[in-house]
């Protein structure tokens, strides 16, 4: 089913399409954006202006037409904080309405904080810890405490960057007494929220929304020299934005717009959204913000979904929210689901009969199996170097619940599946020279090879170390030939063989006859 969510913010409109899928899971198909500026002057003046109601109202028609032709069955569009204070806000609506055809709902900034909380628990894997979200908009930021099932804490304070840039940001470049009496005010209206969050002592805090990631994106590069690859779950360092900060306030709006990763679009706001996150960081005692690029659109569809279930007809609430993302790009990719559950299944079994001579833990082994259900997406592309194109796409994918570094690590053990590899050159291909992947590689590569005839001819595998040898002993289906699967899987033993010191041998044990 395809969904299309319109999201009417204070400088944005956004459109997102999504497939969602039996299994709960959901698919974004397209991504729209305009810089609408929907609430500029609005929050002194009260209203919003009539030039920026005409050029709402032309994107979300515009965006209608997409989303139409896109074959969207059903449309969700909110508007939050600049709609929901304007005393014109209703006349916005009904105008959109009438030209667009589309219901604008305008929530309130306790359901805003509410809908961004799912988003970035979704997208997160907090594994039961409690984690602080900040989200940063134009016209309000929320926070939302609570870890991986309940919500503790979810308030909306009138401090978004638009709203604080007209408030407090008069000169170019901005002065310090300006920037000073915009801390003082985010610190007098928050400080009491903060004492109580760090109370209770999240294990992590979450940064979403366009602010949080722009910022992200410059302080990489400021730091580095070089364009951040994967931003989400990537930090967001306290350092690293102090030196940035500093910087933006001695550039006037021409020189920041030339600013490495600078939004353009955000040149005239950014002051005060960075000023807002520093002075956040330094109330929460934090040294860095973990960002996340999931917020309140995504929110709304998880919140559909959960309402929708039954007519979703879904049974996928079983599958960790790392291991539904990884089988949403397998089944993107068109990669084979049995064969994949077969290797993810033989490797898991060669992990753990293998123990004493690796000695890695449930971590590597979950590494393990994602990069099983994942070695065969270069498919997609071509058969020839298809364990390359592999890693082409899993590297370029957006995997939720990933780092930056583990992403790389999967797709390197799915680039290691085939052809003859030695460990030197495995090792070449990591940084670290203790980095688990050419073991883990090693084990993919006779697992893989355990199924070369997709067949499932091969039902079970455990090893037994020996002095001078591994013994891979086969459980397997009588009524079929496993000579090619014994073949495939001894010359695959390669780097197996030379991580370990000792040839790998591979037995028969008689199978149950259907």
């Amino acid at each position: 089913m395809k969904i299309a969510v319109y999201d009417i913010g204070t400088n944005s409109i956004h459109l997102l399409i999504v497939e969602v899928h039996k299994d709960l899971s959901f698919e974004v198909l397209g991504h729209e954006k305009d810089t609408t500026r929907l609430g500029d002057g609005s929050f002194e003046s009260g209203e919003l202006s009539a030039e920026a109601m005409k050029k709402g109202c032309e994107v979300m028609e515009r965006f209608a037409k997409i989303a139409a032709r896109s074959g969207v069955k059903r449309s969700i569009a909110v508007a939050t904080s600049a709609v929901r204070e304007a005393r014109n806000g209703g006349k916005f609506i009904e105008e959109v309405w009438r030209r667009a055809g589309l219901k604008v709902s305008v929530i309130t900034g306790e359901e805003e904080a509410r809908l961004i909380g799912l988003a970035a628990r979704s997208a997160t894997d907090l594994g039961g810890k409690k984690a602080l979200v900040i989200d940063i908009g134009g016209g309000s930021v929320e926070l939302i405490l609570g870890d991986g099932r309940t919500m503790d804490l979810m308030e909306s304070y009138k401090l978004g960057v638009a709203r604080l840039s007209d408030r407090f940001i008069h000169e170019d470049p901005p002065s310090k007494r300006s920037l000073k009496r915009l801390e003082s005010y985010v610190e007098r209206k928050l400080r009491k929220t903060l004492k109580r969050v760090r109370k209770a002592e999240p294990a992590v805090v979450l940064g979403t929304a366009g602010t949080m990631v722009n910022l992200a994106f410059m302080c990489h590069y400021d730091a580095q020299g070089r364009t951040l690859e994967r931003v989400n779950l990537s930090r967001l360092k306290l350092k690293d934005l102090e030196r940035v900060h500093a910087k933006l306030c001695r550039m006037t709006l021409r020189e920041r717009m030339r600013m490495p990763e600078l939004d353009p679009k955000r040149a005239d706001l950014i002051v005060a959204g960075s000023a807002l996150v520093l002075t956040l960081m330094r109330l929460l005692r934090v040294s860095s913000i973990t960002i996340s690029d999931k917020g309140i659109r995504e929110g709304v569809i998880l919140d559909y979904i959960d309402k929708n279930k039954k007519r979703l007809r879904g049974n996928g609430d079983g599958l960790s929210l790392r291991e539904r993302s990884v089988r949403q790009l397998a089944r993107r990719l068109d990669a084979e689901d049995a064969h994949g559950d077969r290797v993810a299944a033989l490797a898991e079994r060669i992990f753990d009969t293998t123990q004493r001579l690796h000695r890695l833990g449930p971590e590597e082994r979950e590494m393990l199996r994602y990069a099983a259900l994942l070695h065969d997406v270069g498919h997609s592309i071509s058969f020839s170097k298809h364990h390359k194109h592999s890693y082409y796409l899993i590297v370029n994918s957006d995997l939720d619940g990933f780092t930056h570094e583990e992403v790389e690590r999967l797709a390197l053990i799915a680039r290691l599946h085939r052809k003859p590899v030695s460990p030197k050159k495995a090792r070449r291909m990591t940084s670290d020279p203790e980095d688990p992947v050419p073991v883990l590689a090693a084990m993919l590569r006779i697992a893989d090879g355990l199924d070369r005839s997709h067949f499932g001819v091969v039902k079970s595998v455990s090893c037994s170390i020996r002095p001078g040898r591994a013994i891979f002993k086969l459980t397997t289906d009588k009524n079929k030939d496993a000579e090619l699967e014994i073949w495939q899987a001894k010359e695959r033993s390669d780097l197996f063989e030379h991580l370990y010191g000792r040839p790998a041998v591979f037995v028969k044990a008689r199978g149950r006859k259907r």
